[in-house]
């Protein structure tokens, strides 16, 4: 692929494109596929929850002309869903067989909250690359531009992931495993990432 530019995204254009790409990234993961067997809810979900989440987010995109392809974007310290989702409104016990698509949802925020640092740091997330343009590096490109911002500034990194695959990648980048736990059916790995 030739033309591929990783910029910081920016404007309204921009962080909706971003929500779609990583939506349709993250729709069919472990943890998506538990929350609902309606691949078409899943995506509206996660581009209604990611299109409010980018709009404050520093957001690292990789683009071909005026299409993103590729998104990794991080919260500012206390803009993540530790902070965002208060302790009376967690569900941490698993949901029964009866639960809506709305309370798999609560319940995974909720343990992704529990499990959320108590120091200020940036929590990464979503990233995503355009499915049918997976494997080439985008990925890889828009997270160096995002840790390479951290690096510079010195700033604390957090993540989860439901992929061991995604495991090994976020490895390379400079994080390390710190917690594991189990949402709905789905492994998931909280991880850490000190500037260097």
């Amino acid at each position: 692929m030739t033309e591929l530019a990783a910029r910081w995204l920016k404007g309204t254009d921009q962080t909706a494109q971003a929500a779609g790409v990583t939506a349709r990234a993250l729709r069919d993961s472990p943890t998506s596929l538990a929350i609902s067997d309606d691949p078409l809810v899943r995506l509206d979900m996660f581009r209604s929850t990611f299109l409010g989440m980018l709009g404050g987010a520093r957001v690292a995109g990789v683009r071909h002309g005026g299409c993103v392809l590729g998104v990794a974007a991080a919260e500012h310290p206390g803009n993540c869903v530790g902070s965002l989702l208060p302790l009376e409104v967690r569900v941490l016990d698993p949901p029964d067989p009866g639960a809506t698509d709305a309370d798999r949802f609560l319940h995974m925020g909720s343990i992704m909250a529990a499990h959320d640092l108590p120091e200020p740091h940036w929590h990464v997330g979503p990233v995503g690359v355009e499915p049918g343009f997976q494997g080439r590096g985008i990925g890889r490109t828009a997270m160096r531009l995002l840790c390479d911002e951290f690096d510079r500034r010195g700033r604390l990194a957090w993540l989860e992931t439901d992929k061991p695959e995604n495991v090994r990648f976020y490895i390379g980048l400079g994080f390390e495993v710190a917690e594991e736990a189990t949402i709905l059916s789905a492994r998931n790995w909280f991880m850490r990432r000190d500037p260097r």
